[in-house]
């Protein structure tokens, strides 16, 4: 490790992870992966194995190779040398690390003898292998921005902002007249309600249509549309305008209850909206709004304009200046 850090190189030695417990390899494969090289280190044991009977070392050793990560070995010079309590005690453990030793001699490998050997080993193994396998290596983050990344990031942010600037205006309709080949005027849509008040402290509650045109809907949530408006608004201003309608039905719908309310129902609420936008009489906003606003905005397009004004505003009446005279 030493040797690597006087080569400015980050070493993330699998020792320094449990290396006892399967439950920590997907943690040791990351490391793998977020590696440039990858070096095994053998000495005289085959080390803890995993279930399938493989070393942890071998088996991170195999992952690296099948990875694509450029490997080297660093076996012992004299492995009869090593003391025997630093060698394994059974045969069968001895035979796999034999077997794994010369796995890891068919690529890249060098012998050691001591640890100051080790050292000057990996060095000169680290100069050669990164002159024949150049991997991209760690910067710091300031410095991993060259002015020629910063160039293509703002052309790209560029493209995005005349993109999102297209979208937007193809976005609005500019038709000054509605699409008459929908349902309009005083063509009616039955609208699914649910009445609720109270006598006393019960809750009461009864169903029912109630028939709209499509004049009086307009009408109705048109005005709050002139500019963009959230959805629960607007839902809210129809809303309202039906619970006038129930209340002056007294004929059809329970009007001596207390604290009334109407509520649409999302089906109904959902065809007004598709009908409206059929008819070219509203559009989605198109302002910027804040990431924690959630809510659907409309508005009304210049043929909805048009319409509302034919409906709300008050005609001329050319005898008025005569009655005045």
């Amino acid at each position: 490790m030493q040797a690597l850090l006087e080569m400015d190189c980050l070493p993330a030695g699998m020792e320094l992870f449990p290396a006892s417990n399967e439950s920590q390899w997907t943690l040791i494969q990351g490391v793998i992966d977020a590696s440039d090289y990858y070096l095994v280190v053998l000495g005289g044991r085959y080390g803890s194995e995993t279930e399938e009977g493989i070393s942890y070392t071998e088996k991170e050793y195999d992952y690296a190779v099948q990875a694509g990560i450029p490997v080297m070995g660093f076996v012992p010079a004299n492995p009869d040398s090593i003391p025997a309590g630093k060698t394994d005690k059974n045969d069968a453990a001895a035979q796999k690390l034999a077997e794994f030793q010369a796995k890891v001699q068919n690529r890249m490998t060098k012998e050691w003898s001591s640890p100051e050997d080790l050292g000057s080993k990996v060095t000169r193994g680290m100069i050669n292998l990164i002159k024949t396998n150049p991997r991209p290596g760690w910067v710091r983050g300031t410095e991993a921005m060259t002015p020629e990344t910063r160039a293509e990031i703002a052309e790209l942010r560029a493209q995005i902002a005349q993109q999102e600037k297209r979208d937007v205006e193809g976005s609005i309709i500019t038709a000054a007249e509605i699409d008459k080949a929908f349902a309009h005027g005083d063509e009616e849509i039955a609208i699914e309600v649910n009445h609720r008040g109270y006598e006393g402290y019960k809750p009461y509650y009864e169903d029912g249509n109630i028939s709209y045109s499509w004049n009086e809907v307009v009408e109705a949530i048109g005005p709050f549309m002139l500019d963009e408006a959230p959805e629960p608004l607007i839902r809210n201003a129809l809303e309202s305008d039906v619970l006038r309608s129930i209340q002056e039905s007294p004929e059809i719908w329970t009007t001596t209850w207390s604290s009334q309310t109407a509520a649409i129902s999302d089906s109904s609420w959902g065809s007004i909206i598709v009908q409206l936008r059929a008819l070219r009489i509203i559009q989605t906003g198109t302002k910027k709004r804040t990431v924690s606003d959630k809510a659907v905005y409309w508005k009304l397009t210049p043929a909805g304009d048009d319409y509302l004004v034919g409906l709300r505003a008050v005609s001329h009446d050319p005898d008025f200046r005569k009655a005045s005279d």
